[in-house]
């Protein structure tokens, strides 16, 4: 009974393991900026300007398999993050006029109400209203211009293969 059960129990680890992909790194001196797996979509741009696109179906002995096409690590100059697009204006055109509105509000009532000017009102209330938004577009806009496209292959960043294929052992 002992020995069914322990066989059984093997039996099922079997079915359930599976071997670790293979990675890999972009580097920057020793530390690791990025990590690639076997099956994630890569964009690289080659030494000769090609731009190769695709799946990574496999790591193997410093070479890059883009969709069963291999490519030296060497023959890379670039990898390519994945294209962020420009986030249009925060606010549409609804929710301008709502915003517009609330600013006349805020204007009469602090003209009625003899705190101030009616210049200076309108635009502490357009200060309130539109400020946060106008804050967020100009964030992102800084933020998408400053954030990092690509990785360039050379003096800072360099491509590790990591591999963990073990060869078939032949003869002895």
């Amino acid at each position: 009974m002992n020995r069914l059960l322990l066989l059984l129990t093997l039996l099922l680890a079997s079915f359930t393991s599976y071997q670790q992909p293979n990675h890999l790194f972009i580097k920057k001196g020793i530390h690791k900026k990025r990590t690639y797996s076997e099956g994630d979509r890569i964009h690289v741009v080659l030494t000769n300007g090609l731009e190769k696109k695709g799946a990574i179906t496999l790591l193997r002995n410093d070479t890059i398999y883009i969709n069963d096409t291999p490519i030296p690590s060497t023959q890379v100059a670039a990898v390519v993050l994945n294209e962020k697009k420009k986030k249009p204006f925060p606010a549409d055109l609804k929710t301008m006029l709502a915003i517009g509105g609330g600013v006349a509000l805020t204007t009469l009532g602090l003209s009625l109400n003899d705190a101030n000017e009616p210049k200076d009102a309108l635009i502490a209330a357009a200060v309130i209203g539109y400020g946060p938004i106008l804050v967020k577009h100009l964030t992102s806009r800084f933020m998408f211009t400053i954030s990092r496209k690509q990785f360039r292959m050379g003096k800072r960043f360099r491509l590790q293969v990591f591999d963990l294929y073990v060869p078939p052992q032949r003869g002895f």
